[in-house]
């Protein structure tokens, strides 16, 4: 209800500050025989001074009439109490009958609107609250008849009937006959004692703004407005998915049960209407512990997709359950499927629940209300059913099952694979390295043996793979006995080992010519294959082949030339020291030679033995020109990758000389020097030859 109510006065322009008390005048009093307001200019000649017949609204003394039809006075026209009478109460009364007299003059008046409102708790226990108003009209007054000094009814000229109560700061609104439908109570406050001198048009006037400012206590249209309102309320309430009428509904459940209700019906009335759903992925992650205690996982996955729906069912009994809704599809197979969906608000399902539900092989949804962010619209709502997978979760898919059981066969299935690999290992270990290496020479012969046979062509005989696969089990062997075997059938080693073993049995392998063919062949390499040579050479005195003397004066010039570039620390012919061990298994009589340093990385000549005084430099300079000056932590970062690339190098066989040489060539501002030094100071190396 509305408490604003509406002040009749002289404007704020008027006068800021209240009029004294004993300024107060009376142009307004009342006739003492008919009771009817008189403004003191309207009065006639026989009815001035004393003869007025004018009494007080308020004191019902008798009133005298002032220089009443006077155009000229000092004092301006009023009504007088006799002496001593206490005036202030009187003025106000007056004031308030002065109004009434207008009300009968008005002839069209602007009522103000009329708000009304209502207020509903939702089923979630929110509140809605809507407005309602009837907006403000224009009447015609076809009369006014006066109650008593504060009530007038007017008749409007539509037949309605007004109800108008004059109130002072301060006084009770009276109730007047609430189940008089036909007439309206509004409250128009007066109780500026001013009033009570203002002429009629200036009352007039200012009863046009108290009109439209007045304060309503009963309208017409109260009824109408409130039922209005309240639809709008439960209209609110129904859009948010909180109100549900309760003609269809079991009369015992609560509110949470009705909304659990209502919800479970929107759901199915979105799904019968949009006739798709998009649901969640299905994600299955299966754990296998070993026998060793080392736990597998494997995972699989199927993306979230949308599925075009064929029909939607709300609560059909399904035995003892009853899914909210079944919903079937087809696929492009044209098999039909079936999935069950529950609709939950604040209550998890059960795990007794989802047991009875996966009993029948469907695919179970969840649709979680409560995580799809609280209280949503009916178009937000269908978005999150239909478009969105966050709140749906798969509570069981006969797919997943399937998933978990294949991937625990695919685990258990490595088990048994890495189990058998760990035997076949074991077998392979079983065997002495100098076994396999005896098979993977003898498997060589026979595959030349083979191809030889067919000339340039590549032939397909059982007895070429048969050996091609003896090869490759050597190799593999000779990898599980810790030998880097894994590229010995590849170019360069599958040629450097033809051409010692075409040394060593005196008979060419994978060439079509004789030895001094190999040889000389050998004395063409490039750049990149000559740091092979000293096997060569090696294994040329280790099997020494029959040669005429022009080819032993040749060899022999190739051996000098390679001492000598290895003496002058060329890198030329330094051969990497990665493979010496393993074709030291494959040729054993090369392998005193192979563990002497000359020839390889770890050579030092005799004048750096004697003096190594360049490598032990430590200046404070040589520090900081290692540091990058752009960062403090620049030389944490530059050790760090100076072990990290120093230590591939090392397990490639390369000395710490050959690697600086080559990292020097990569970094700027760095010299071969330096970064041997580097490598000394962190204690990776031992000196330029040597890895600690």
């Amino acid at each position: 209800m509305e408490s604003r109510r509406t002040r009749l006065s002289v404007t704020k322009e008027a006068s800021d500050t209240p009029m004294p008390s004993e300024e107060w005048v009376m142009a307004w009093a009342v006739d003492a025989t008919t009771g009817q307001p008189r403004y003191i200019l309207e009065l006639d000649e026989d009815h001035r001074g004393g003869q007025c017949n004018c009494k007080c609204p308020s004191c019902d003394l008798m009133l005298t009439a002032v220089n009443a039809g006077k155009s000229v006075w000092k004092r301006r026209p009023h009504f007088r109490h006799p002496a001593g009478a206490s005036r202030e109460n009187c003025v106000i009364v007056a004031a308030r009958k002065a109004v009434e007299a207008m009300f009968a003059r008005q002839k069209k008046i602007v009522l103000p609107r009329r708000r009304r409102s209502r207020e509903l708790e939702g089923l979630s226990g929110r509140y809605f609250n809507a407005w309602v108003e009837h907006p403000a009209e224009t009447v015609g007054i076809t009369d006014c008849t006066f109650e008593d000094e504060t009530r007038a009814i007017l008749n409007l000229s539509d037949g309605r009937r007004l109800l108008v109560q004059l109130v002072g700061r301060g006084e009770a609104s009276k109730g007047g006959n609430p189940d008089d439908g036909i007439t309206a109570r509004i409250e128009i406050r007066v109780d500026d004692p001013t009033v009570a001198d203002m002429a009629p048009e200036d009352i007039l006037s200012r009863l046009e703004l108290s009109w439209s400012q007045g304060c309503w206590i009963r309208h017409w249209a109260d009824e109408e407005l409130g039922v209005d309102a309240e639809a709008q309320a439960r209209a609110q309430a129904a859009a948010a998915l909180d109100w549900i009428e309760d003609d269809d509904l079991h009369v015992d459940l609560s509110s949470a049960e009705r909304r659990e209700t209502l919800l479970h019906r929107e759901v199915k009335a979105i799904l019968e209407r949009e006739r798709r759903i998009r649901v969640p992925e299905l994600k299955a992650i299966v754990d296998w512990r070993h026998a060793n205690g080392q736990v597998a996982t494997k995972c699989w996955s199927q993306p979230a997709e949308e599925i075009t729906l064929s029909s939607v069912e709300l609560e059909v009994h399904l035995g003892r359950s009853v899914p909210d809704v079944i919903a079937t599809w087809a696929t492009e197979d044209g098999w039909s499927h079936s999935m069950l969906i529950e609709v939950t608000v604040t209550n998890p399902i059960t795990e007794e629940r989802i047991e009875r539900l996966s009993s029948f092989g469907w695919p179970a949804l969840e649709i979680d209300i409560g995580r799809m962010g609280g209280v949503v619209n009916r178009e937000e709502f269908t978005r999150l059913v239909v478009d969105e997978v966050a709140g749906k979760r798969w509570l069981y898919h006969p797919t997943l099952e399937e998933g978990r059981s294949h991937l625990l066969a695919a685990l258990k299935a490595d088990e048994a694979w890495a189990v058998e690999a760990e035997q076949r290992k074991q077998a392979i270990l079983a065997v002495p390295a100098t076994e396999w290496a005896n098979r993977y020479l003898d498997a060589v012969r026979r595959r030349w043996r083979e191809q030889s046979l067919f000339g340039d062509q590549l032939p397909d005989t059982e007895s070429l793979r048969q050996s091609q696969a003896d090869v490759v089990e050597a190799i593999h062997s000779l990898g599980e006995h810790g030998y880097p075997a894994t590229i010995l059938d590849d170019y360069p080693l599958r040629r450097v080992i033809a051409r010692i073993l075409s040394f060593h049995d005196g008979t060419v392998i994978e060439y079509r010519s004789d030895v001094w063919g190999i040889i000389n062949a050998i004395l063409s390499d490039g750049a990149e294959a000559r740091r092979w040579h000293t096997l060569y050479l090696i294994a040329l005195k280790v099997y020494p082949p029959t040669l005429s003397d022009v080819h032993r004066d040749k060899v022999k010039a190739w051996r000098d030339n390679v001492v000598k570039s290895i003496r002058n620390e060329e890198d030329t012919y330094v051969r990497e020291t990665t493979y010496d061990q393993m074709i030291g298994l494959l040729f054993p009589e090369m392998r005193p030679a192979l563990r002497e340093p000359f020839g390889t990385p770890l050579y030092i000549p005799e004048r750096e033995r004697d003096d190594d005084s360049w490598m032990d430099y430590r200046s404070y300079s040589l520090a900081l020109a290692l540091e990058p000056r752009s960062s403090p932590n620049a030389p944490n970062n530059l050790d760090a990758r100076l072990f990290d690339a120093s230590g591939k190098a090392a397990s490639q066989g390369q000395s710490p000389i050959s690697f600086a040489k080559g990292y020097a060539s990569q970094v700027e501002g760095l010299s071969v020097e330096q970064i041997v030094n580097r490598l000394i100071e962190i204690g990776v190396a031992r000196n330029k030859w040597m890895w600690s």
